[in-house]
């Protein structure tokens, strides 16, 4: 069972001490200077402590930038205090790559910063799940790092005509405007995390092939809710009097109560054998299909105290869309799919990431054909 995490709305502080190490101790907007984001480069005067203000100010390469955590009013955590450095992945898109911030560990005393760094751990973001970033395609899209770009430049890290063409993609598929409120994945087959309850969820893709611009997944989306408890698994099923009267309860005619989960959650994108009994408009028996996978609950325990559980391995991501023979007043509750032929029409998938979903799901049979979508 997940155990509590409250870390979004209020930072939690981290294990670390503002004078530990006799190190240098950099808050003001002067003091925070960045000359260098290789984290093979590294030096003890790059250390920034990101703590106090809101949108501290960091000047990279001599020219300032300012940092936001969550959101635009949202501080730093107490002990955000180490590296800023660039990461990227092996094998993954040059578009793939993010600025993330190496927290020193409080109990090390070196003068060695190799050694500060390789102790320490990734900030984390407001979730506690994923390091905090800024990832490349948001570094593209606003004028506001164009500092950090201009560093990551003189230092090789990126490559300046990757850079220009880059920033014409992202202007043009409106990253600057929708990006910042929507996930970005590096690969087809990560986690991402929602609040839930959500109706619809933006992603963004980036893929070998390219950048892919955020675009709606799924609407009508369900998360432990149903008025069906025999028949649909749900998260938090109460059977007896009505238990709680919150507005994010519902009571069926057999006086079941279900609570819709409210909370962050973990998500991954999976492939999936349409089965006999799973009757679905559009889609023969055993086609390949795209679906989302609940993972993990960030946020388990409910207002009452009661934790919400998913199943052994997680849950199906439901929605309530109509299909033909459903009445008009109650849809039935189906697991979210979409065809792979409708997934690479929108960009989705792409051939990379298809064969990355095949390794991951469906190795043993033949390469999947992503069928094309009917015409409309």
């Amino acid at each position: 069972m997940s155990t509590p995490r409250k870390t979004h709305g209020s930072a939690q502080p981290l294990s670390s001490s503002a004078v530990q190490h006799d190190l240098p101790l950099r808050r003001s907007s002067k003091g925070r200077t960045v000359n260098n984001l290789d984290p093979g480069c590294l030096d003890i005067l790059d250390i920034v402590d990101l703590c106090g203000p809101v949108q501290p100010t960091v000047n990279f390469g001599g020219a300032p930038g300012r940092l936001p955590y969550h959101d635009w009013t949202t501080a730093f955590p107490p002990g955000s205090r180490g590296f800023l450095y660039y990461h990227s992945s092996p094998g993954q898109s040059t578009l793939a790559g993010e600025i993330r911030v190496r927290v020193l560990d409080a109990g090390l005393a070196s003068d060695s910063a190799a050694d500060l760094f390789a102790s320490g751990r990734d900030l984390p973001d407001y979730t506690g799940y994923k390091p905090w970033r800024i990832h490349l395609l948001q570094l593209y899209a606003s004028q506001r790092y164009d500092s950090i770009c201009r560093l990551l430049q003189s230092q090789g890290l990126i490559d300046a005509a990757r850079v220009r063409e880059a920033k014409k993609q992202v202007s043009v598929a409106g990253l600057a405007k929708g990006g910042r409120r929507s996930s970005i994945l590096n690969t087809i087959s990560g986690t991402f995390v929602v609040r839930l309850p959500i109706q619809t969820f933006r992603l963004a893709f980036v893929h070998n092939e390219g950048y892919v611009p955020a675009i709606p997944m799924a609407y009508r989306l369900l998360w432990g809710q149903t008025l069906e408890p025999d028949t649909v698994a749900s998260w938090r099923v109460y059977k007896g009097a009505v238990y709680d009267a919150s507005p994010c309860c519902q009571q069926a005619p057999d006086l079941f109560l279900i609570l819709v989960f409210s909370g962050y959650a973990v998500l991954r994108f999976e492939l999936k054998k349409v089965l006999r009994n799973e009757n679905r408009r559009g889609v023969r028996e055993g086609e390949i299909v795209l679906v989302i996978r609940i993972l993990e609950l960030l946020d388990p325990v409910g207002s009452d105290g009661v934790p919400f559980r998913l199943p052994e391995g997680g849950d199906l991501v439901q929605t309530q869309m109509p299909e033909k023979g459903d009445t008009v007043r109650t849809p039935a509750r189906r697991f979210w799919y979409m065809t792979l032929g409708h997934a690479r029409k929108l960009g989705i998938i792409t051939p990379s990431s298809l064969e990355i979903l095949e390794d991951r799901y469906h190795r043993e049979s033949a390469p999947i054909e992503a069928r094309p979508p009917p015409h409309t």
